[in-house]
């Protein structure tokens, strides 16, 4: 699916997403128009999915990054996590093997924020069975999903 030339511009873009086509292009030896037709090929399939700005939220008036894990009757396990990934505060989220039915990843201003979050829309959907929230009092690695 993926060979080492596509391998090697990814690598490049998930290291800065605002080099040109004509700068990976000369780092790789290649003509521009290969860069070119290679990620709007990648982009095609769904490999890259955004260019997009990764921001500190800290940084950016945000106090509260906060890991949920969410119990669910389990007829309901996909129509909550449907939910729930419509909220703006939700920054990942998946449907989890283990202890837990949904994990999800918020990041929110306050802890008045946290819980809103927590009583005005998480308490209001039915099937949630419970949730145990963990606040992040510091973030050692801010990562994305880092696969070349």
């Amino acid at each position: 699916m993926l060979d080492e030339l596509d391998r090697r511009i990814l690598h490049l873009l998930q290291e800065d997403g605002r080099m040109s086509y004509s700068e990976v292009a000369r780092i790789l030896g290649i003509p521009e128009s290969t860069v070119r037709a290679r990620v709007k090929r990648l982009v095609e399939k769904g490999i890259i999915r955004k260019f997009a700005a990764l921001i500190n939220p800290f940084k950016a008036g945000y106090s509260i990054v906060a890991v949920i894990a969410v119990d669910v009757e389990p007829s309901k396990v996909r129509e909550v996590a449907e939910k729930l990934a419509k909220f703006d505060e939700v920054d990942v989220l998946g449907i989890a093997t283990g202890a837990h039915d949904i994990f999800m990843q918020v990041t929110l201003r306050s802890l008045e924020e946290l819980e809103n979050f927590l009583l005005d829309k998480l308490g209001k959907i039915d099937g949630i069975k419970s949730t145990e929230t963990s606040i992040l009092t510091s973030v050692k690695k801010w990562g994305y999903a880092r696969v070349f």
